[in-house]
This record gives C-alpha cells, sequence and structure tokens, in this order.
C-alpha cells in the first residue's frame, strides 16, 4: 500500500490526490490535510462574490467534499494544519484546529501544496475593517462588512489582478472605490502602458478613483478601526473599510523547515516531474516554482491553470507513471469594468530587458462581419522579435469574450516558439457571428510582416531564446 501524504487542499493538491487515486485506486492510500474548512475551493472567483455575482460560498467548490471522500476514496482532514515534516523517517505531524488534537502521520511521498499567501503586515490587519482577499473566509468576511449601510467609501491597496476586480466588484455596490498603487500605472506586470492605460480609462468612467505612484507606508485608526492609511509623501487618506491586495508570496515555511531546496524565485524548486530536491516530496501549484518556456528562465507563477496540471503530473509521476511539466509562456486573464482583459507571453520593457530586438504590431478592430452587427471592437497587441521573427507575446482587451480565445491561439503557438509567419498562416477558423475572414490576429502578422519580410527565415529553434537566457 503506498501512503500518500497531500499538504493543501487547493486546486493542485486536490488533482495530485485525484491522480493518484485514480490510477493506483486500492492500491494506494492518499490522505489530504487542509488547514480550511474547504476543498477544492475556487479562489479566482472571489471578487464575484463580493457583488453577489457568485451567491453563497459552496458556489466557489469545484466539488463537494463527497466527490473525494466517498466517490474517489480520499482521505480529507479539513481543519487541520501539519507542524512539521521529517523527511528522513518520512512521517509528518499534525493538529486539529477544532480540537487540539494532535497526531503523526507515515508516508511514502509528501506533496508540498500549501500555496501562496497575501503580503500583508499584520500590524494592518489588527483593525477590523481592514481585509485582505484570498481565502473563502477573507470573502466571506468581506463581503459582510463592505454591503453596510455606513461603508462609503472603500480604499484598496494594490491594482494587480485581485485589487482591480475587488475594486469593480465593490463598486458594482454603489461604493465609492479609491485604488493606491505603487507603480505609475496599474497591471503593471501584466500589461504594457499603451494597453493598462485603456483599463484605467474604462475604470475611471465607471467611477474608480486612482492614485498611482504613491506608496501605502501604514494604516491608522482607534479602538479596533482603521480611519486612514498613511502614504509615502505624507499625505493621508480616510476610508470607510480597506482592503489590502499587495501581492502574494510562496508560503514555503513548512517545507524550508523540512530542508527542501528553495528557488531563486522564493518557491520551491522543482524538476519537471514536479519531484523537489528530495526524491520523497513533491511540489506543486502557488507553492512551486516552474520555467518560462520563452526564455528558459526559472520562474513563479501562482495561477490555477498551472496549478492543476502539476498535480495532475505530480500524481501520475508518484503512482509510477512518466508525466513532465514543461513550463509555462505566462498567460493570464481578467474580466472587470465590462471588459475581457487577456494576455501572454512578455512585456513589452522586460523582452527588450532580456536581449530582444522587439517588434510590435497594435490594432483596433471589430470582432465580427460589418454585416452580423459589428460587434465590440477588440484591442490587440502582438510583440515578437526582428531578428528571428519569434512571437514573443500578445496582450488584448475587449467587450467581447474572443479577447480571451485570441490570446489562447498566441499562447499555444508560443508553447512551440512558433513564428509570426507561423501566426499569418494559423488556420483560424472563420463564422462571420464570431470574427471577420481577416481575423484581427492575422491582420497583427500582417502589420509584423512588413518589418520582418513575407519570407520565413531560417532560424534554429536553439537560436531563439533571449540572449540573458
Amino acid at each position: 500500500m503506498l501512503r500518500v501524504a497531500v499538504i493543501g487542499g487547493g486546486a493542485a493538491g486536490m488533482a495530485t490526490a485525484s491522480r493518484v487515486k485514480r490510477l493506483l485506486r486500492d492500491r494506494a492510500e492518499v490522505v489530504v490535510f487542509e488547514k480550511t474548512p474547504w476543498v477544492s475551493f475556487a479562489l479566482c472567483g472571489t471578487p464575484y462574490y463580493l457583488s453577489c455575482k457568485v451567491k453563497t460560498l459552496n458556489d466557489l467548490l469545484h466539488y463537494p467534499l463527497e466527490e473525494f471522500t466517498e466517490k474517489r476514496g480520499i482521505n480529507v482532514m479539513l481543519r487541520t494544519e501539519v507542524t512539521d515534516v521529517e523527511l528522513d523517517a518520512r512521517r509528518l505531524r499534525y493538529r486539529r484546529l477544532d480540537t487540539g488534537e494532535t497526531g503523526v502521520y507515515e508516508f511514502d511521498y509528501v506533496v508540498f501544496a500549501t500555496g501562496a499567501r497575501p503580503r500583508a503586515p499584520k500590524n494592518w490587519l489588527r483593525f477590523r475593517n481592514v481585509f485582505t482577499l484570498h481565502s473563502l473566509a477573507d470573502a466571506d468576511r468581506l463581503r459582510e462588512a463592505v454591503v453596510r449601510d455606513s461603508v462609503r467609501r472603500v480604499i484598496v491597496i494594490g491594482a494587480g489582478y485581485t485589487g482591480i476586480e475587488a475594486a469593480d466588484n465593490i463598486a458594482l455596490l454603489g461604493r465609492r472605490v479609491v485604488i493606491v498603487h505603487s507603480s505609475k500605472r496599474i497591471l503593471s506586470r501584466s500589461l504594457d502602458p499603451d494597453i493598462a492605460e485603456k483599463v484605467e480609462e474604462r475604470a475611471k468612467t465607471a467611477g474608480i478613483e486612482f492614485v498611482l505612484g504613491r506608496s501605502v507606508v501604514d494604516v491608522e485608526g482607534s479602538e479596533g478601526y482603521a480611519r486612514s492609511v498613511v502614504l509615502d509623501n505624507g499625505e493621508k487618506m480616510y476610508g470607510d473599510l480597506f482592503v489590502v491586495s499587495m501581492g502574494i508570496e510562496p508560503n514555503v515555511e513548512l517545507a524550508r523547515r523540512a530542508g527542501v531546496r528553495i528557488g531563486g524565485t522564493g518557491a520551491i524548486w522543482v524538476d519537471t516531474r514536479l519531484r523537489t530536491s528530495r526524491e520523497e516530496a513533491y511540489a506543486v501549484g502557488d507553492v512551486a516554482e516552474t520555467v518560462d518556456i520563452l526564455t528558459g528562465e526559472r520562474i513563479w507563477w501562482p495561477f490555477a491553470t498551472a496549478a492543476n496540471k502539476m498535480g495532475f503530473v505530480a500524481g501520475t509521476n508518484i503512482a509510477g507513471g512518466d508525466a513532465f511539466f514543461p513550463g509555462v509562456v505566462r498567460t493570464r486573464a481578467m474580466g472587470a469594468f465590462g471588459l475581457y482583459i487577456a494576455g501572454t507571453g512578455l512585456l513589452e520593457e522586460e523582452a527588450r530587458r532580456m536581449g530582444f530586438d522587439v517588434v510590435t504590431a497594435t490594432l483596433t478592430a471589430h470582432t465580427r462581419a460589418r454585416y452580423m452587427g459589428h460587434g465590440p471592437e477588440i484591442v490587440l497587441k502582438v510583440l515578437a522579435d526582428a531578428n528571428t521573427g519569434m512571437l514573443l507575446g500578445a496582450q488584448a482587451l475587449s467587450e467581447d469574450p474572443s479577447a480571451f480565445w485570441r490570446i489562447a491561439v498566441v499562447a499555444t503557438l508560443l508553447m512551440k516558439k512558433a513564428s509570426v509567419w507561423d501566426l499569418f498562416n494559423a488556420d483560424i477558423g472563420y463564422w462571420p457571428g464570431v470574427n471577420t475572414v481577416w481575423d484581427p490576429l492575422v491582420v497583427a502578422a500582417r502589420l509584423l510582416l512588413r518589418r520582418l519580410g513575407t519570407r520565413p527565415r531560417e532560424v534554429s529553434r536553439q537560436d531563439t531564446g533571449s540572449k540573458g537566457a
């Protein structure tokens, strides 16, 4: 009987546990240790719980608990914290958070799926009206607070994905929302400035206020409630409720204490099989680092799509199979202010920093044929290397969801280090109700060919990496 301990019941942890049981069935005992009352939860949906687009917390569960315990035969221990992992002895120690009971579990393999945690100074969180949004419990507490009549002005600290989506959904409740962000532009790690600017304009139209290029250095209050944030220039901004969305970091403390190698990204180092520096330990999801396929660099990419695949791969290998996770091309997507926003690959500035001679094509085009009503326009930007023609990335935004699938097309090509000529010749389907006969992707490729020429260059795949990779 193979004994597998999975620490963390999020997407990656449950994918690992499910895969092991599917392959080995009764030949494996799989125990999942999860600190919260939930497993298989969708953290990406928590902003939409705030505005009641998502009605209940149970709607954010991919599967009910019984799916794992009764149908798949996984032993799930909720409200249970793993306090120590002894890899040499192949055992872990745990504590039940509801009863205080402690115990020991011996394993053949352990999987670290401990996820990430929000970056938020603890002294800020001592106030009852200061919140993070990185768990179902966070979402429940924040929704209960933000719907109160006394809450009129909400300050969101941070303009990444979570901050922007939280601001959008809180504004839909009729609250005045101010976003404070240390960078001079929003979504600075996801979009180029020219694309991010269009999202910012749309947000302002929706009533969102911005204070950009200013950092919050402290939160002040009294009698248990925050009253204001203090900016790095000494200015104070007052509010009724505060959301801290300053990013996340991998939750590696348990693995570090166990002696597992931590990579240069700050996440757990793993190979392509998701095995750590110890043969009996694997790491998956937001706690593990991976590889950027375009550049070959090791990166940290805490997104659910990668996490689920990591779990599948790790579970396959633990069960005796042979699978590998090659890495990501950093595809990302979100929705806010009535826009579908997506991107993949490198940003223009970082591509130049890595040694690429970047050429871009940006266009605004219709998303369907004129005689079908044209539909919303799409803003599309495609990046390539001028020397090789290799695709480097793309970004899109539109009121039409086709912004997502167009970025997915580019992402698929990036996985194979394809070129602009490959994009031009991609056999993209056509139906006038969903796109134009000259799809915006193909038009973008045509614009790039003005610089690159119409004949593909014979470039070795080994020559298409960045000069710094």
